[in-house]
């Protein structure tokens, strides 16, 4: 028998980012059946504000809880692995939030583990379910734009101590899914990156990339947390601009407000947007989740395919390091690449199975 969205229960873990997750999923009428964090104020303190009665400072009891189909992961990457196994091995549907790892042999076990017991995993790239970006999708076409050949996204702003230290998974991943979501996979990447006031192995901060795709389309992704600039003049986060050139048209602007100009029209189109990144994406992530639970398809954000993001992370810091282009397969899913800023849970015994 087919569930109906409010029919499948959520089980929350990590009320960091997790607070906005709750709050898409109130606004798409999603129902949270259970939260977990280590941190028992907080955990109180969300239940009694979202209405949620079943809490759990430990993993387990979340992941045994019967009224929990889905198990949402908002901690970071590092500390993953056990929870997507656990999880795993209670049939549980998984959404990882966003970047999927930070270690490549992490993301390719926990895509593996879920595959062994038969469970779906998604990614939260949330990014890909804006309702500004979704609004600018129907016009992706050569009616409107004709041959696309271009695209860049912009992103700045000022903010040094975020956790996960490189600016290339913490927030230029969001870029890389829009791209592989419009226009396929990434064929190479040149990528220069500085740390501000420290080395790029510590963790960069500013990141520019120029990248091709199997499709041919070139572009330009650039993410820079160190700028200090009047705020008239940034493009923070979750504003950041996107332009896309075709060869009869080209569209511009930012998650608020997006404009298709096509050529030889006087009059340019303003899809309508009235919903904003945060909250109203992470609502809709897990609303197409569960669509695609119910109708027994791969979610459009599912581990096996974000391993090409994951991929493409890695590459664009390999070409920083060496200051050359670097092409995707050159990052074989065999390698261990390691970006993590703290130990990995679960790398000392080759993340077994």
């Amino acid at each position: 028998m087919m569930k109906d969205r409010n029919e499948y229960g959520i089980g929350l873990i990590g009320l960091g980012i997790g607070q906005q997750h709750l709050l898409g999923y109130q606004a798409n009428g999603l129902r949270v059946a259970a939260l977990c964090d280590v941190d028992e104020t907080l955990l109180t303190e969300t239940a009694d504000k979202f209405g949620i009665q079943q809490r759990y400072t430990d993993v387990n009891g979340l992941v045994a809880d019967p009224d929990v189909d889905i198990v949402d992961i908002a901690i970071q990457p590092w500390l993953r692995w056990p929870l997507v196994k656990a999880a795993a091995m209670a049939s549980k549907h998984i959404l990882c939030q966003k970047p999927f790892s930070m270690n490549l042999c992490q993301a390719v076990a926990m895509v593996k583990v879920c595959e062994k017991y038969g469970v779906e995993l998604m990614v939260n790239q949330n990014s890909c379910f804006v309702p500004g970006f979704l609004a600018i999708e129907p016009y992706l076409s050569d009616k409107y734009l004709g041959t696309i050949y271009y695209a860049s996204i912009i992103c700045d702003g000022w903010f040094l101590n975020f956790p996960e230290k490189h600016i290339i998974p913490a927030m230029m991943v969001h870029h890389i899914g829009l791209i592989y979501k419009w226009f396929g996979k990434f064929k190479q990447v040149y990528c220069q990156a500085h740390g501000h006031n420290r080395s790029i192995d510590q963790g960069e901060t500013m990141a520019v990339t120029q990248f091709t795709t199997e499709s041919d389309i070139q572009g330009l992704l650039s993410c820079n947390w160190a700028s200090s600039g009047r705020a008239g003049h940034k493009h923070p986060h979750p504003h950041e601009e996107i332009r896309i050139q075709g060869t009869r048209g080209s569209i511009y602007g930012n998650s608020r407000e997006m404009v298709v100009h096509v050529e030889g029209k006087n009059d340019e189109i303003r899809p309508r947007i009235e919903e904003t990144w945060f909250p109203n994406a992470f609502g809709n992530t897990m609303s197409h989740f569960m669509d695609c639970l119910r109708d027994g398809k791969k979610p459009l954000t599912n581990g096996r395919e974000n391993l090409h993001v994951v991929q493409v992370i890695f590459a664009m810091f390999q070409s920083a390091k060496t200051g050359r282009c670097v092409h995707i397969d050159e990052i074989s899913l065999h390698d261990d690449y390691d970006l993590s800023p703290a130990p990995v849970i679960g790398a000392t015994d080759g993340f077994a199975h």
